[in-house]
């Protein structure tokens, strides 16, 4: 028998909607925003939890209040041994000096050295898409494009974290042993239970990330061997920038991530980092198919498809969210695919593409927006973004902020912004454009 919810807990469906969340995640959220509004009080499996939709309830949580809104001991979405104690899952003072350690390798410029692996390894898809084709010949049958892109990403994300390190059988194996651990873990997070529990699922994951340490405390020491004697590498890789990274630690010198800091990042940007940037890549070539002409495609294909379309955060002490008054350990999840959504800001078009254009920065500070009255919410209309992207300079400096009234996060906001969102946003466009190129 459930306990009652808390005075001044928001209302929604009764029962436990784990089930139903699990077995068909975009209708369950969608419904639930329709039936019960944008802040909506559930309980998934057996946890009160508070599922949100609002701009203005997420600035709150991701950007005003991110110290009040933490991801320790959000419900539903617990740790696991594959990512540690990464960026991904800390907070704190762990997870202020990671951030700092981390940030040199995402700098622009540094993100910048990682094209070059980049263009080999989408050069190295093409070719084994070609190949594909040439073999089913001319029967019209269909190429499901996610299984050589999911590969493709893999293959992006290991040669910028590890660089030339990372060669022949050794990076066969890590492939082997990355691939086998992500399966476990996709598959723990579809039935979320503690890693302690002795069940077959469980003792598969700790096998694979056994396997997974041993490659990886390989690769660092390795790495360290190497940087000590030669300090030049041929090739720039995250692992270096990382090692090389110093942050202060109160009134000592500049200290290094230890390995097994290393080792927790190492994993978290590989899970943060590389199905994200598929499905992502994924999502835009389907609405490529339909609409060859569009140029800000990714934009707006992360905008109705987010890769992650639902993200948690723990409440660290009570406090106050819209009119709702919620206890300390209430987790929060914010409803990204409904926020891409909404239709008080994504609404149908009124007139004309240049009248919606004058809405663009408003109540903004000036900050660039796509057009508020351009297209329908779920229409896939990439020149929504062709003046706001003028405005911003950049993607990248465009997902700075949370967009449009708090409602396009796609990688998150606020201090927790996505540390690779330069480095998705070099990534996808360079593999588009080399795709489509492939194509004409």
């Amino acid at each position: 028998m459930m306990t009652p919810a808390p005075p001044g807990f928001p209302l929604g469906p009764g029962g436990d909607c784990a089930l139903r969340l699990l077995s068909d995640p975009l209708a369950f959220l969608t419904d639930v925003a329709r039936d019960h509004g944008p802040v909506v009080g559930l309980t998934l499996a057996g946890s009160r939890v508070v599922l949100v939709s609002d701009p203005a309830a997420a600035r709150d949580v991701l950007q005003d209040r991110s110290d009040t809104w933490v991801k320790s001991g959000t419900a539903f979405f617990p740790g696991s041994s594959l990512t540690g104690d990464g960026l991904l899952v800390s907070d704190g003072a762990t997870w202020r000096r990671q951030r700092q350690l981390c940030t040199p390798a995402f700098r622009a410029a540094a993100v910048a050295a990682y094209a070059g692996s980049m263009a080999r390894c989408t050069l190295r898809t093409l070719r084994e898409l070609d190949a594909a084709v040439a073999a089913a010949g001319d029967d019209g049958a269909a190429l499901d494009l996610y299984p050589a892109l999911n590969r493709l990403t893999l293959d992006i994300a290991l040669e910028a974290l590890f660089g030339s390190a990372l060669e022949g059988e050794r990076a066969a194996g890590v492939t082997a042993a990355i691939q086998e651990a992500f399966d476990q873990f996709s598959a723990r997070v579809a039935l979320p239970l503690p890693e302690y529990l002795p069940t077959p699922g469980n003792a598969a994951l700790a096998r694979a990330v056994e396997r997974l340490d041993e490659a990886v405390y390989g690769l660092i020491a390795r790495r360290r061997e190497y940087l000590a004697a030669e300090p030049a590498p041929p090739r720039p890789c995250l692992l270096d920038a990382m090692l090389s990274a110093r942050a202060q630690e109160g009134d000592g010198p500049p200290a290094a991530m230890g390995d097994r800091a290393l080792r927790d990042e190492l994993m978290t940007l590989m899970v943060a980092g590389q199905e994200t940037s598929a499905i992502a890549l994924g999502w835009t070539c389907a609405q490529l198919a339909a609409h060859p002409h569009a140029q800000e495609a990714a934009l707006e294909a992360m905008r109705l498809h987010p890769p992650a379309y639902m993200v948690g955060r723990c409440a660290a002490r009570d406090a106050d969210l819209a009119q709702y008054r919620l206890p300390r350990g209430t987790t929060v999840l914010l409803a990204t695919y409904l926020l891409h959504r909404d239709p008080a800001v994504w609404r149908a078009g009124r007139g004309s593409e240049a009248e919606a254009h004058t809405n663009m920065n408003a109540g903004t500070g000036g900050a660039a927006l796509p057009p508020q009255g351009h297209g329908r919410p779920a229409a896939f209309v990439p020149g929504r973004w062709a003046e706001a992207l003028c405005a911003a300079g950049s993607a990248t400096a465009l997902l700075s902020d949370q967009g449009a009234a708090g409602s396009y996060v796609p990688f998150g906001a606020g201090p927790r912004v996505c540390i690779g969102t330069g480095f998705a946003m070099l990534e996808v466009p360079l593999v588009l454009s080399m795709l489509l190129a492939s194509l004409v």
